[in-house]
C-alpha cells in the first residue's frame, strides 16, 4: 500500500509539473478556435500561465505583441481569468471567459483598420479602408442577458475605395463611445475632418449584434467633381434624406 500511495503520489507531481511548465504554444489553439481561425498566436515563449508572443490577425497576417498571465485555480469551475497587455511596459489589462461572463478591464490596442475588417470579414467593398483603429476598454462585460460597457473607438486618417479609379473618400476621424448597460449599449458617431459630414449612432447589443444608424453628407467647400463621386457612392449604400445626405441604416446579426 505505501509503494501505491508513493507511486500515485509520484505521478500527481509529475501531472502538476507538467501543467505548470506546459508551453504557451497550447494557447494558440485555444485561440484559434475561440476565434474561427481569425487570430493567432505566432512565436510564442514562456508557459501556458505566463508567456508572451504575436497577436495574429488573419488573413492579413498584422501582428502585435502580447503578454500574458493565466489563473490557474478559476479553471476548476470552468472559468478562464488572468491578464494581457501589448507589451511588458503596458499596463494589463484584466479578462474573464466564462460559461455565463465575458469581462474585459483596462484595455488599449491600435491596428491597422484594413487588417480588422478583413479578420472580421466585411464585404469585399470595403476592404482596402485606410487610417487605423484605436480602442480604448475601460470595461465591458458580457452575460447572457445583459451587456455592461464603457469604451471608446477612435477611426483616425479613415478613408474608404470610391468607384472612380483613384479617388478615395476621406472619412477624417471618426469617433464612438458605447456606455451604459443593458440588453443594448449605444452612442454617438461622429467625425472631424474628411471630404464628409457623419452624425448618428451606432449600438452594440448583448449577443455583440452591432446596428448602425447615421446621416452622411459631402462636406461643404470640396470641389463639385469630388462631390459628385461622393454622392454617387453614398446613393449605393443610403436613402437620400432631401437634404443632401444620405441615410445609412444597418443591423448585423
Amino acid at each position: 500500500m505505501k509503494a501505491f500511495l508513493a507511486f500515485a503520489a509520484a505521478l500527481l507531481l509529475l501531472a502538476i509539473a507538467l501543467a505548470i511548465t506546459a508551453p504557451a504554444s497550447l494557447l494558440d489553439a485555444r485561440v484559434a478556435a475561440l476565434s474561427d481561425g481569425r487570430l493567432r498566436i505566432a512565436e510564442p515563449s514562456g508557459t501556458v500561465w505566463n508567456g508572451a508572443g504575436d497577436l495574429v490577425l488573419l488573413p492579413r497576417g498584422t501582428r502585435r505583441s502580447v503578454v500574458w498571465h493565466i489563473e490557474a485555480w478559476p479553471l476548476l469551475v470552468g472559468e478562464l481569468r488572468g491578464s494581457v497587455a501589448a507589451d511588458v511596459s503596458a499596463p494589463p489589462a484584466d479578462f474573464v471567459y466564462g460559461p455565463r461572463t465575458r469581462a474585459l478591464r483596462g484595455f488599449e490596442l491600435s491596428l491597422p483598420m484594413d487588417s480588422v475588417l478583413e479578420s472580421a470579414g466585411v464585404p469585399a467593398a470595403l476592404v482596402g479602408a485606410g487610417g487605423s483603429l484605436a480602442v480604448r476598454v475601460e470595461r465591458f462585460t458580457q452575460t447572457p442577458e445583459t451587456i455592461d460597457a464603457d469604451l471608446a473607438l477612435q477611426w483616425t486618417d479613415a478613408s474608404l475605395p470610391s468607384l472612380r479609379p483613384g479617388l478615395r473618400m476621406a472619412l477624417g476621424d471618426m469617433r464612438l463611445d458605447l456606455r451604459g448597460s443593458g440588453s443594448e449599449v449605444g452612442g454617438a458617431l461622429s467625425n472631424r475632418g474628411g471630404d464628409v459630414e457623419i452624425a448618428g449612432r451606432a449600438a452594440v447589443s448583448y449577443r455583440l449584434a452591432p446596428r448602425i444608424d447615421a446621416t452622411i453628407r459631402p462636406r461643404a467647400g470640396i470641389d463639385r467633381d469630388r462631390t459628385e463621386a461622393i454622392a454617387t457612392a453614398l446613393s449605393l449604400i443610403g436613402v437620400p434624406d432631401g437634404q443632401g445626405g444620405y441615410r445609412i441604416a444597418w443591423s448585423g446579426s
